[in-house]
C-alpha cells in the first residue's frame, strides 16, 4: 500500500512540474451539467425503489493546477409506490432537492487527463408525500426534511482539445441520516464549459 501511495506522488509530482496543465491562466471559471443516478440506503424497510435519477447544474472554477471549487443545485426524480386493494388505496411518493458545494483536489495523469476527489457541504430537502384512501376516510400528508451533511467525491475529468469543454465521470457518497435516508451513493457523468 504504501509503495502505492510513493508511487502516486511521485506521479503527481513530476506531472505538476512537467507543464501538463499549460493554460497560463490560474482562475478557469466554468458551467456544467451532470446526470446521475443515485442509490439510496432507507432507514426502515420500504417498497420504495431505492434508485433515483438527479440532474444537476453547477458553478465553479479551477484555480492553479490541483485545485477547484463548486457550487450546485440538484434535483432528483420522483419514487412512487402505489397500493391498491379492494377497499384502500396508499400512494407514498418522495423526492429531494439539494444545493452546497465542494472543493476539488486535481491530480494530472496526462495533458488532457486529470484524477480528482471532492469533499463539500449540502442540505438536503427530502420531500414525503403519503396519500390514504379508505370508503370513509382520506388521510394525506406532506413532509420535508432538511438535512446538512458532508458529501465524498473521487472521478476522472478529461479535458476535450481547445481546453474549454470537459467530460467527467464520478462517484459520491453522502451520510445523510435523515428521517427517510441513511446515505446515498450518487454516479455521474457531466460536462464543463470552462471560460
Amino acid at each position: 500500500m504504501k509503495q502505492t501511495f510513493t508511487i502516486f506522488a511521485i506521479m503527481f509530482t513530476m506531472s505538476a512540474n512537467a507543464g501538463i496543465y499549460t493554460n497560463a491562466s490560474n482562475f478557469r471559471p466554468y458551467i456544467g451539467i451532470d446526470a446521475g443516478v443515485n442509490i439510496s440506503d432507507y432507514t426502515y424497510e420500504t417498497d420504495l425503489d431505492d434508485t433515483y435519477y438527479s440532474a444537476t447544474i453547477n458553478a465553479g472554477a479551477r484555480i492553479g493546477h490541483n485545485f477547484g471549487v463548486e457550487l450546485f443545485f440538484t434535483h432528483s426524480s420522483t419514487n412512487n409506490l402505489s397500493m391498491i386493494d379492494s377497499f384502500s388505496t396508499l400512494d407514498h411518493e418522495v423526492y429531494y432537492m439539494g444545493y452546497g458545494f465542494d472543493i476539488f483536489g486535481y491530480y494530472p495523469v496526462s495533458r488532457n487527463f486529470d484524477f480528482f476527489t471532492s469533499f463539500g457541504i449540502a442540505n438536503y430537502k427530502v420531500y414525503n408525500k403519503y396519500e390514504y384512501i379508505e370508503p370513509f376516510l382520506e388521510t394525506s400528508l406532506t413532509t420535508s426534511d432538511n438535512n446538512v451533511s458532508s458529501r465524498f467525491g473521487i472521478g476522472i475529468l478529461y479535458t476535450f482539445p481547445g481546453d474549454n469543454i470537459s467530460g467527467l465521470l464520478q462517484y459520491q457518497y453522502t451520510p445523510l441520516s435523515s428521517e427517510l435516508f441513511n446515505n446515498m451513493s450518487e454516479f455521474s457523468i457531466g460536462i464543463r464549459y470552462t471560460f
